[in-house]
């Protein structure tokens, strides 16, 4: 993965583009990375990252807008609905999120009755409290309620003040919320592997601009790769990125550093449990071939 594949840095005039997050996160971090050391600068790319609700930034892709959205669940489930958009690049192929509760919450069984929060209807954390929830032998809706309440620093201050007793947070945040004395209940990469994270283009970009998606695919794929195999820097730098403490931060890279992708793809298993889910939650019965979703030829290309 160099840059002599697409030109000299010194000869690419600069391209800005806009990516779209949902929140601050783990799942977005090999983005981050990849801004930090200069992997997008080194394919001729400036990025403009902003941060906005799922289902708003998927509007805002089809819009043009934003150019590149990193709400994985939300734009899969919009491709699934026949919204000309699809995945380019995976980023984390198992969730990274905890489901923490709070103190007084001591088992699972404790739950009953009590109120979950979420950052959005129909979105990947949805998905992932209701898995949480089945696990243990509940029923949402009937044996829990699950409320919208904001991206996760909202979730945790909801958790605080006793709005809601548990969430389903990214792992960096449940460190955090650990050490102010919440419960852990579950990894959630240990119960299911959905897919959490990766950048979806419209089909328009993506046959227009393709030699652009192209180089920021493989700064994105740079940017997972250095987050694996530099430790030290990443727990830093993580630590500086979600305002957490180096050790908080270490023990989210160790728990979570094993659901990023090694080579830029989600593995068809992922991504038909995925297809699985939203067609129960849409109520859809046709087959949805998976290249209706996603495109990894970009990511064969430049390995």
């Amino acid at each position: 993965m160099t840059v002599s594949s697409v030109g000299s840095p010194s000869l690419l005039q600069a391209e800005r583009v806009t990516i779209a997050t949902p929140s601050r996160g783990l799942f977005e971090f090999p983005v981050v990375v990849a801004t930090r050391k200069g992997f997008y600068k080194s394919e001729g790319i400036d990025v403009d990252k902003v941060q906005m609700q799922p289902a708003v930034g998927v509007k805002a892709l089809i819009s043009g807008d934003v150019d590149y959205l990193l709400a994985w669940g939300s734009a899969l489930r919009a491709a699934v609905t026949g919204v000309p958009i699809k995945a380019v690049v995976g980023i984390a192929g198992r969730p990274l999120h905890v489901l923490v509760a709070r103190p007084e919450i001591k088992t699972p069984k404790d739950l009953k009755g009590k109120v979950i929060g979420v950052d959005s209807v129909a979105g990947t954390v949805d998905y992932l409290s209701r898995v949480a929830v089945r696990h243990f032998g509940f029923e949402p809706e009937k044996d829990v309620k699950i409320i919208v309440t904001g991206e996760s620093p909202t979730r945790l201050a909801g958790l605080h003040a006793g709005s809601i007793d548990a969430t389903a947070i990214d792992v960096a945040f449940a460190v955090k919320a650990e050490d102010e004395g919440f419960r852990r209940l579950v990894y959630l990469g240990d119960l299911i592997e959905l897919p959490l994270s990766g950048m979806a283009v419209t089909d328009h970009k993506l046959q227009t601009q393709r030699e652009q998606v192209k180089r920021v695919v493989r700064a994105t794929v740079r940017g997972t790769r250095y987050l694996k195999q530099n430790r030290t820097e990443m727990v830093q730098m993580l630590s500086d990125y979600l305002h957490i403490t180096p050790g908080q931060s270490a023990r989210a890279y160790d728990a979570s550093i094993n659901s990023f992708s090694d080579d830029g793809t989600i593995s068809d298993k992922g991504v038909q449990l995925d297809v699985q889910l939203t067609k129960e939650r849409l109520k859809l019965t046709k087959d949805i071939p998976l290249s209706q979703l996603v495109d990894w030829s970009l990511v064969k290309e430049i390995k």
